[in-house]
């Protein structure tokens, strides 16, 4: 789903002098965006950042950017590092905001493309050089740091219970080892006591569906589970990297049999900061969860249940301790509220782990399970405070930082991150425009660059579609729109937001558009989450090429196009090459130069002259935003 930019180096030194050299080579290159970063109240360092590259007109999802700072007013160049791109809708760009930047300060860097450099034969770009990289096994992926040490690993295979233990036991989908900086695990899976603990997990506990119990926590009893599906995507970069994967919660016992309650994505992503020399990792975990379910499932009020965490099996009562953002310890900080716990103890030299609660979780600051004595277990636990409910086709997210951490925590260094977290610097964008680009709709005005057409009295027809918040929304039997321009090579930026349909819509009536390149070559817009690739599916070349691979999202969520289009050339009337498509969807590339022969579906006959841009109106609210467009 993601196609990311990444510089090669062979270590984080040299990926940060190459840095410093792209922005000196690349001398004239205007830049793309200007950045400001305002600190706030709080001192930042080393503070990872982002920023929406809406309306920015970048490169394609195989670019590479560089930002350099600047002064306010001489504009010299101060330093350059590497920036990566997180394809989406809109895409963001992330950085890390390096050094300290006192409170209150401004900083302002300016985003360039980088040039394209030429490798020698058979030297292409070498995970192990990437600062942040995932390693993949046949049982589990790897989080690694520079290539040379590993902050975590995700097990995807099912993993057997110790020998003689309960086959329900068995489990996949959780983090196991997480390794600390100087290579010490921090968690613990099957000890003695809990038979069901697995490092770092987030099954729920006590909950109802269909009006029976089912725990998902404590395996033994056989109501339920959670399953490991398929990973969404792999992401190996300067600024970060990590993976997405698919889970189910299921039901074991219902009256049907198994059921699957709960359709749950991880967003595990480690940071490029910190790092061996530093003494720590820092890294994000979210869990978004939806109920795919015909019924609700009803969380009913628990002392546990959610993000858990098993410390390391050599910290016990006499040589670990729990510190809560409250000033709450071990023996008083079970059921309290807190923004942040630390979990640490001694193995070789004190280590230990201070995870964060986002202020957007459920029920924040959120309720702690917290083990008065014995060894180490925390527990994010929302259902501590009251019953509730996960409904059919509603989403509930769970963000959770992590920091961990060689000695004892300072206060002042939990509180820092918890601020970098909680609440960021404030970034803000200047697009500058490349001459080149045409931006075809700002969120402002269609008529600018779109038409409806003409009546039968010749006049321009008044475009019909809803532009509200930046956003243009098909209007039912409004018409399609075109661009006033004709075009003959280019690359073009779009992004688009299918509506969410009833049930009993089915085929090509769930959020029909499209993109009618030239008015001739149709690329297909459609409620395609979960189908199969096929010719008549979103991102296909309508009914003449099935896209390599489906990564269509949800209805209700923005997804974009890229494309690169080269026309048919013609000799006087007669063909000679055929035109040729190239799209990343949702940052991934679906075709890759491909010949089209012939016009598609209800496109006009090809011929040599240019054409423009039409959207189509299939009778559904398909709304678009950021749409610009670069003639080649």
């Amino acid at each position: 789903m993601q196609r990311l930019i990444s510089i090669v180096a062979s270590s984080i030194m040299v990926l940060a002098l190459f840095g410093v050299c792209a922005v000196q080579s690349a001398g004239a290159a205007a830049p793309l965006a200007r950045i400001t970063v305002e600190a706030g109240e709080h001192t930042r360092v080393d503070t990872p950042v982002c920023v929406s590259l809406d309306g920015v007109a970048l490169g394609f999802p195989d670019a590479e950017y560089v930002l350099r700072e600047v002064g306010s007013s001489s504009r010299r160049l101060y330093s350059a590092q590497v920036a990566q791109v997180e394809a989406g809708s809109p895409a963001r760009l992330w950085f890390v905001l390096s050094g300290e930047t006192a409170a209150g300060a401004k900083r302002t860097f300016e985003l360039t493309e980088a040039p394209l450099r030429k490798l020698p034969p058979g030297r292409g770009p070498s995970k192990s050089a990437l600062p942040i990289s995932v390693r993949k096994h046949e049982d589990y992926y790897e989080i690694w740091y520079a290539g040379q040490v590993r902050v975590l690993r995700y097990n995807h295979a099912i993993v057997p219970p110790p020998e003689g233990q309960d086959k329900l036991y068995e489990r996949s989908g959780f983090i196991h080892p997480l390794w600390s900086p100087k290579g010490t695990v921090l968690t613990n899976i099957h000890p003695a006591d809990h038979i069901h603990h697995l490092g770092i997990w987030m099954p729920w506990t006590h909950t109802e569906f269909e009006g029976k119990p089912v725990d998902f926590w404590n395996l033994k009893g056989g109501q339920g589970t959670v399953r490991f599906v398929k990973f969404l995507s792999t992401t190996d970069g300067p600024i970060y990297g990590g993976f997405e994967a698919e889970q189910e919660h299921v039901v074991l016992k219902t009256d049907s049999g198994e059921k699957v309650v709960l359709n749950e994505v991880w967003d595990v992503r480690v940071y490029n900061v910190g790092g061996v020399s530093k003494g720590y990792w820092l890294w994000d975990f979210k869990s978004t969860q939806r109920c795919v379910a015909d019924s609700a499932l009803r969380q009913v009020k628990y002392r546990y249940g959610g993000f858990g965490f098993r410390g390391a099996a050599e910290w016990d009562e006499e040589n670990s301790v729990y510190l809560t953002s409250e000033g709450k310890n071990r023996k008083d900080g079970h059921t309290t509220r807190a923004r942040w716990c630390d979990t640490s103890g001694e193995i070789d030299g004190w280590e230990g782990v201070t995870f964060y609660s986002h202020p957007e979780n459920f029920e924040h600051p959120e309720p702690m399970r917290i083990w008065p004595s014995g060894q180490v277990f925390f527990n994010f636990c929302p259902s501590q405070a009251t019953d509730w409910e996960m409904r059919p086709g509603e989403d509930h997210v769970f963000r959770y930082r992590l920091y961990v951490h060689e000695g004892k925590i300072e206060v002042a260094d939990a509180e820092r991150i918890w601020h970098d977290y909680a609440e960021p610097p404030k970034v803000t964008i200047e697009a500058v425009s490349p001459k080149e680009a045409i931006m075809l709709f700002d969120g402002k005005d269609l008529s600018k660059h779109w038409t409806a057409g003409k009546d039968k009295n010749d006049e321009e027809k008044k475009i019909g579609w809803d532009v509200e918040g930046g956003v243009a929304t098909i209007a039912p039997k409004s018409g399609s729109i075109w661009t006033k321009r004709d075009f003959t090579d280019f690359k073009m930026h779009i992004e688009f937001k299918i509506p969410q349909m009833p049930p009993n819509v089915k085929g090509q009536g769930r959020g029909n558009s499209g993109v009618y390149i030239q008015r001739r070559y149709e690329l297909q817009i459609l409620d395609s989450y979960g189908q199969p690739a096929r010719k008549n599916e979103g991102a296909s070349i309508y009914k003449f090429k099935e896209p390599d691979k489906n990564v269509s999202r949800p209805p209700g969520e923005w997804q974009s196009y890229d494309i690169i289009f080269h026309a048919a050339r013609f000799e006087g009337q007669k063909k000679v090459k055929d035109a040729r498509i190239t799209l990343w969807h949702n940052g991934v590339l679906v075709h890759d130069d491909e010949k089209v022969p012939n016009k598609t579906g209800a496109g006009r006959q090809e011929g040599p002259d240019p054409g423009p841009i039409l959207l189509q109106n299939h009778g559904n609210a398909v709304s678009f935003r950021n749409i610009w467009i670069v003639p080649l």
